[in-house]
């Protein structure tokens, strides 16, 4: 399952200062996105110019992603907090899919699960 991993600052963020100049938790998040990337369960992440980031990840559901996005260094610090956003991908280049059902076809396939 595909997830989506907005992040933004948290209630430790030191205000005035860039991504960059937030010490030692983000050094361990780029650390810890690295691992996750080597493993494959990131497949796409960095920060957004002007603040906040991403990361799209590839779990087995959505605690796997919750489990690792709670353990990442500049979460447990507060330096940085997330919204997760579960994504049913119609169009998935990573894997090769692209849908060609309509609307009332997607809703449906949804509302049966």
């Amino acid at each position: 399952m595909r997830c989506i991993a907005l992040f933004g600052p948290g209630p430790n963020w030191q205000h005035g200062k860039t991504v960059y100049e937030q010490g030692l938790p983000i050094e361990g998040h780029l650390a810890a996105m690295r691992r996750r990337f080597d493993q494959g369960s990131l497949l796409l992440g960095g920060p957004f110019e002007g603040g906040g980031g991403i990361a799209v990840l590839d779990v087995g559901d959505e605690d796997e992603a919750r489990r690792l996005l709670d353990s990442d260094p500049a979460v447990c610090a507060g330096v940085l907090g997330y919204e997760l956003h579960p994504l049913l991908a119609y169009f998935d280049a990573f894997s090769a899919v692209r849908t060609t059902r309509s609307v009332s076809e997607l809703a449906q396939r949804r509302a049966e699960g």
